[in-house]
């Protein structure tokens, strides 16, 4: 009797054990239907879309919120789209190979995808409505394709790590806004063919730059004088003839009272190193 009950017991723990299996699966399956768009969704987008290259993250100059500059590979048409300091760090990070000591939410979202053998398609900017743009990312788990809804700015963080495509819909690419010029970008800054802003702690930690303070050169116009001077985007302007600089006010006055043609000697700071810049003002 004793070895038939053993038996009996053992026989309900694997009808329980496989019956826990099947509800995680059962409930796995859900979570993933339910975050899947159908499949004629991903078809129109497909036809809809083009694929965009990541040019850069700079940040707005009125409002210095981080950007992220996406071009149509073939048109060479800008998408620049708003994004949290957060997602711009994790998007940075990866772009620059920075590894860290743990992983971030991005990283967790790879090793889940790569743990569960799903791959990433593409991502596709499909979307913009009030400001806000709209994302899908495209996941491929044992032969099943999914759209799975999400933020631009964590689908771009995801798709670099995942080594997958970016798309944007035709229609974002038709509505998408230009960046704006804020105060910094002055008439004076403009004939320079410079877009700066002051230099924030954030926007340091941002850009893992070791400078605490200084004006930050957002954006360099090609054959503008500062471009002709050497001048680089994510420079940081530390000094002009030797006088130290913190605020972007402070050099467009000094730029204003110097005589046309003016030869101004600049400070900066590039990749961790200090370099001279001769900068001609404009006749």
């Amino acid at each position: 009797m004793p070895e038939e009950a053993n038996k009996v017991s053992s026989h309900n723990r694997a009808e329980e054990k496989q019956e826990v299996v099947v509800k995680s699966a059962i409930v796995s399956l859900a979570f993933l239907v339910l975050w899947a768009w159908p499949l004629s969704l991903e078809a129109s987008q497909e036809e809809a879309a083009v694929e965009m290259a990541l040019k850069d993250i700079v940040l707005d100059p009125l409002t210095q919120t981080p950007v992220v500059l996406l071009e149509s590979s073939k048109e060479k048409k800008p998408l620049p789209i708003w994004i949290g300091v957060e997602e711009a760090t994790s998007i940075a990070l990866e772009l620059k190979k920075i590894p860290l000591p743990r992983p971030n939410t991005h990283d967790l979202i790879r090793n889940i995808l790569q743990g569960v053998g799903a791959a990433v398609q593409r991502i596709t900017i499909t979307d913009v409505r009030n400001d806000i743009y709209y994302a899908t990312i495209a996941v491929k788990l044992k032969g099943q394709d999914y759209q799975i809804d999400s933020r631009p700015s964590d689908a771009i963080a995801v798709a670099l790590r995942m080594k997958a495509p970016i798309y944007a819909s035709i229609k974002v690419l038709d509505k998408a806004k230009q960046l704006g010029s804020g105060k910094s970008s002055s008439e004076t800054y403009r004939n320079l063919g410079i877009q700066a802003q002051d230099l924030t702690p954030e926007l340091a930690s941002l850009f893992d730059l070791n400078a605490k303070a200084g004006i930050l050169v957002a954006d360099v116009e090609l054959g503008g004088a500062a471009a002709q001077a050497g001048l680089q985007r994510g420079d940081v302007i530390l000094k002009v003839n030797e006088k130290s600089l913190q605020k972007t006010a402070e050099l467009e006055s000094f730029i204003q009272t110097a005589k046309k043609g003016e030869q101004l000697k600049l400070e900066v700071l590039r990749k961790g190193k200090t370099v001279t810049v001769v900068l001609n003002l404009p006749s």
